[in-house]
């Protein structure tokens, strides 16, 4: 009789896979700015369902506490990443930008000492100044030379400007934390001096040079470029009134003329009103100028006749208020033909 072999046969049996639950994490978060230092600026965290998080704030820094307070060390736009993981590796983004405008952190201002051509120019910085540097570029208007002029760490200078001259200068303030802001204004004995001519919206003029045409047309009265002019050489009718727009009210502190390149002083405007209005229509008298002499030959008179073509005479207007349209209104003039190269309006 044989042998009964018996067999036992099994079958594996996997174990079942228990499904991992996702968790998405949200971002989120508020912005509070320091209200002591324009570059600071603390973040409060409100992010939900996440296990770890980071913080980029678009300066090269990365930042892995909960609510962190950050100071940026320039001026400019900056985004805020923020980055939360779930424990189950899922992650969410929250983007904000900052923005840190040179102006909102440095303020400069200029006054008037009582002595001619003389300014207190004077800064204000958003948070502690450790240290600052000013630099004048004074500008000799008979002969275009620029002296360089500089201040340390010094909050207000006292300057004399040259009669007639047209300026620039520049002030740098760094924080006690390592936070630098640099602002650049252009000034004149009369003041700082920002030009927003050139930010009209709409312009027109009473009188056009119909002989040369656009090449000494209107348009160049107000077209930013010194060597060109506004020519009318036949009899000129007065008044003439020429006009600019702006989209908002604006307030123009000085105003700027610059005379021709010939003729000496026989094509000068002699009266003339600088008016403004809110609404077009009604007008304001804002600044009145009546010469005894012309541009030309009032340089003469004070030696500078080498020097006497192609100069800005700057005019401030006493009681500044915003409008929306200023004119030129010329009365008369010297003689009957008319030459002026810019027309410029600062606020």
């Amino acid at each position: 009789m044989g042998a009964l072999v018996l067999a036992s046969c099994s079958k594996k049996v996997d174990p079942v896979q228990q499904e991992t639950t996702i968790v998405n994490p949200l971002a989120d978060y508020t912005v509070t700015p320091d209200a002591n230092d324009g570059f600071t600026f603390k973040y409060n965290n409100l992010s939900k369902n996440f296990s770890k998080l980071e913080w980029r704030f678009g300066d090269d820094t990365l930042n892995t506490t909960d609510s962190p307070t950050h100071t940026f060390l320039t001026t400019g736009k900056f985004t805020t990443d923020l980055k939360v993981f779930s424990s189950t590796g899922t992650f969410s983004h929250k983007y904000v930008d900052i923005n840190i405008v040179p102006d909102s952190v440095l303020k400069v201002t200029a006054e008037k000492t009582g002595n001619p051509l003389e300014l207190k120019v004077s800064f204000v910085f958003k948070g502690t100044a450790a240290h600052s540097t000013w630099t004048f570029n004074d500008v000799d208007p008979t002969n275009s030379k620029t002296t360089k002029v500089t201040y340390t760490d010094q909050q207000t200078v006292t300057r004399t400007f040259l009669y007639g001259s047209f300026n620039s200068f520049s002030v740098t303030v760094t924080s006690d934390k390592g936070s630098t802001a640099t602002i650049s204004r252009n000034i004149t004995p009369d003041g700082i001096a920002t030009d927003i001519t050139q930010s009209r919206i709409a312009w027109n003029s009473t009188n056009e040079n119909t002989v040369q045409g656009p090449n000494e047309g209107a348009a160049k009265l107000i077209d930013g470029n010194p060597d060109t002019k506004f020519g009318f050489y036949s009899a000129f009718p007065v008044p003439e009134i020429f006009t600019l727009q702006f989209a908002s009210a604006v307030t123009v502190k000085l105003y700027a003329i610059e005379n021709g390149n010939d003729s000496n002083s026989s094509r000068d405007p002699k009266e003339w009103n600088l008016e403004a209005s809110q609404d077009g229509q009604t007008w304001d008298i804002i600044d009145h100028q009546l010469l005894t002499i012309g541009f030309a030959d009032y340089l003469n008179s004070i030696g500078q006749g080498a020097t006497k073509y192609k100069r800005f005479f700057y005019y401030p207007i006493a009681n500044p208020k915003p409008y929306s349209w200023y004119r030129w209104h010329i009365i008369s003039t010297f003689q009957t033909a008319f030459q002026i190269e810019e027309f410029r309006l600062y606020k």
